[in-house]
């Protein structure tokens, strides 16, 4: 179906970020200190914590697609102005528009695709167009980090976010062809009372459903691991002597090795349960954490963080499905975003903790500690088989 075409559309123009093999080296080439670099870059990440849950209401009461379409007019301004921007305060501004596109987007997507692969009944299931749709980001994102270099060596570090102007403005035009879906609830105008009542409805869904707080839980906490594992992979192939100019072609083949990966994962629905599948994925995580934490320093290891990209870009689309199966399309968008929020606030809370392991010990008592946590997370939070989906009640919400 031609709409599902789009989704994958979306998915490879959303990951045209030819920025990111850069975007360090262009921060510092404006003369700004690391503090000053993380500093935007906890605010981009306090944006989206507060945003979450009101981005997700917005979606819910006034519509999906119009949430998607604003996510991706967002980013125009953000690359425009990060393509001028030669101080701190222009760089903040784009980094809460770019905190404000993430907010909006997270969760909204899937919750469209899942309402529309619902009620239009395919052949093609959910999990295999979020897996299909993650394959065509990896791919975007391979070519984009191996174009982003080349591009800056060029034509100049802000050049870059010119170039990637021209994808996202295809991608705002995609979104805007989006095909209506049915809002299984009554659009009605702002209500702070409503939108609240709706909020806790959602967080009291959460709490009275065993499964679903259960998967949020073990989803952000195993994301963000998983995330922070992840960031010592540049330093580690430092110390192993692979050459900075071959960082890019590493990361490409990473991304396309992850896409491959995301786009076949579906397949193991069809002989194990979800359930099934993201606990023994979230066991299998351990395992290269657990190597690199115990001193493992070879070039070889590039493979084991090679392994925690392609297990985290794996486990992510069952893990949604699952989660998506015992909540209720009115109230979909809302607790995906909820799922988001938590996932932030972890990041938000305890990178910096991280990080001061890191310098306080050493990277690697930090991968130690993450694995120790990656192990109480599959004790404590596995997902437990689960039976048919919720029915939609038939009243509608006060």
């Amino acid at each position: 179906m031609w709409q599902i075409r789009k989704f994958y559309l979306t998915e490879f123009l959303k990951t045209q970020r030819y920025f990111i093999p850069i975007m360090i080296l262009f921060l510092q080439f404006h003369k700004l200190t690391y503090t000053e670099i993380f500093v935007l870059y906890a605010i981009q990440k306090a944006v989206v914590f507060l945003l979450e849950i009101p981005s997700g209401v917005f979606a819910d009461q006034f519509g999906k697609k119009i949430s998607l379409v604003f996510s991706r007019f967002c980013i125009l301004p953000a690359y425009a102005v990060f393509a001028v921007a030669d101080n701190f305060w222009l760089f903040l501004i784009a980094m809460v528009l770019m905190g404000v596109n993430k907010a909006f987007k997270s969760g909204t997507h899937k919750a469209y695709i899942y309402d529309y692969v619902e009620q239009n009944g395919t052949d093609i299931s959910f999990t295999e167009v979020i897996g299909k749709g993650k394959f065509w980001a990896r791919v975007g994102e391979a070519l984009a980090c191996a174009a982003g270099g080349v591009i800056a060596q060029k034509y100049g570090y802000g050049r870059v976010f010119m170039f990637a102007l021209v994808p996202a403005l295809l991608n705002c035009i995609n979104a805007l062809t989006y095909e209506k879906i049915e809002e299984k609830h009554k659009v009605s105008k702002f209500s702070l009372k409503s939108h609240f009542g709706h909020i806790f409805g959602s967080l009291g869904d959460i709490k009275s459903n065993r499964i679903v707080y259960r998967i949020i839980i073990n989803s952000a906490i195993f994301a963000f691991c998983l995330d922070a594992s992840e960031k010592f992979f540049q330093p580690y192939m430092q110390h192993v002597d692979i050459p900075v100019k071959c960082f890019g072609f590493i990361y490409a083949a990473t991304f396309i090795v992850t896409a491959f990966g995301s786009r076949y994962a579906y397949l193991f629905e069809k002989k194990f349960s979800r359930a099934n599948i993201v606990n023994v994925i979230g066991w299998f995580a351990v395992l290269p954490v657990l190597l690199l934490g115990l001193r493992f320093v070879s070039v070889a290891g590039v493979f084991l963080f090679l392994a925690i990209i392609f297990i985290r870009n794996v486990r992510r689309p069952p893990m949604i499905t699952e989660l998506n199966k015992h909540i209720l399309s009115r109230k979909r968008a809302t607790i995906l975003s909820i799922d988001a929020l938590f996932s932030a606030l972890m990041a938000l809370a305890f990178l910096p903790v991280v990080g001061y392991v890191s310098d306080a010990l050493s990277e690697h008592s930090a991968l130690l500690i993450l694995a120790g946590v990656l192990v109480i997370n599959q004790i404590l939070f596995s997902i437990p088989p689960s039976e048919d989906k919720p029915a939609e009640p038939a009243e509608t919400e006060s």
